[in-house]
């Protein structure tokens, strides 16, 4: 006499396929990518060591670095030893310490985009910026959602969440950006 299986049973291994192939698809294909970017802004040809490990940066480039979370160590081109944490899942080295602005834009629906860019006024070489925006030169900056080479999304879903989604432009970057999309 066969036994059969039952219907609960049946389910709860439909269910267990369905939650498995889900986490899958999310880890695989819809999950943000986290990384860290040796960045050289400068238009020479730069020598980084991180972690007793060197690093040549051609100018205007930059490189894809495996950092754990913790304390590092790196020597700048002008042989500067600058010791820095990693607490965040992303981040951009700034051996040059070049200026990066970091820009937020609001996100969802309860937000106010106007006055988020009217109250907060930057002025920076004799221009005036509008919006949240924060000008960095440090050798480690992590303040920020999108990296160097992401774009900011064109469409988001709507949230009841209201928060700003910020990301890192190089200072020539974030001047042509801001020209095609505010000006």
């Amino acid at each position: 006499m066969k036994k059969k299986i039952s219907p609960n049973l049946i389910g709860f291994i439909v269910a267990i396929v369905a939650t498995v192939g889900s986490l899958w698809f999310y880890f695989s294909f819809l999950q943000k990518k986290n990384y860290y970017i040796l960045d050289n802004p400068t238009t020479e040809t730069i020598q980084v060591s991180i972690d007793d490990k060197p690093y040549i940066v051609a100018p205007e480039q930059q490189v894809l670095i495996n950092l754990k979370k913790g304390a590092h160590r790196m020597i700048t081109p002008n042989k500067q030893e600058i010791n820095f944490s990693v607490k965040t899942p992303r981040g951009v080295l700034n051996p040059t310490k070049s200026a990066y602005f970091i820009f937020g834009l609001p996100y969802g629906v309860k937000v106010n985009v106007d006055s988020v860019f009217e109250q907060n006024v930057h002025k920076y070489q004799n221009k005036v910026y509008h919006g949240d925006i924060r000008i960095d030169s440090a050798a480690y900056i992590d303040d920020f959602y999108y990296n160097l080479n992401e774009k900011f999304p064109r469409v988001t879903k709507k949230s009841e969440n209201h928060k700003l989604r910020r990301k890192i432009f190089r200072k020539d970057d974030f001047k042509q950006y801001y020209f095609q999309n505010f000006e």
